[in-house]
């Protein structure tokens, strides 16, 4: 086994929780191990990256498709990408691997972040605040 395989090991234990239905025993064996490589391996927690949170809306589009739909937008996506035009001049890209969204505006010199952030709940915030209002007695 290599240092790299120990770390990658050390995040997956850390991952097991009661929580995530391990049972408290299982819990207290997956730390024990955690510490014993850290030990073996002179790793630091300092050298071991955070999981990015879980959640339900993490590796599906249907979640994100409904979001944009209840603004009458469209999402597009391929693979773990997906993007959604709020407007002529702003485009929304998704990355669902971490949940994470950014706001990039058309400028003169290209185009610019406007607004970074994670998880499904704060993009619905940002749409409801940006997205373009279409009123029902507006269609036919």
């Amino acid at each position: 086994m290599t240092v790299k395989d120990a770390r990658r090991k050390i995040v997956l234990l850390r991952n097991v929780s009661t929580d995530k239905g391990a049972e408290p025993a299982e819990r207290e064996t997956a730390s024990r191990l955690q510490k014993v490589l850290m030990e073996r391996f002179a790793i630091t927690d300092l050298q071991i990256p955070d999981a990015p949170p879980t959640t339900i809306f993490r590796l599906n589009w249907d979640y994100w498709q409904e979001l944009v739909d209840e603004f009458g937008l469209r999402l597009n996506f391929f693979g773990n990408r997906g993007s959604v035009e709020v407007g002529s001049n702003t485009v929304v890209y998704i990355s669902l691997n971490t949940s994470q969204w950014r706001v990039e505006e058309r400028s003169v010199g290209g185009r610019q972040t406007k607004v970074r952030d994670r998880g499904f709940d704060s993009l619905r915030a940002y749409l409801k605040e940006h997205a373009p209002r279409s009123y029902s007695f507006l269609r036919r």
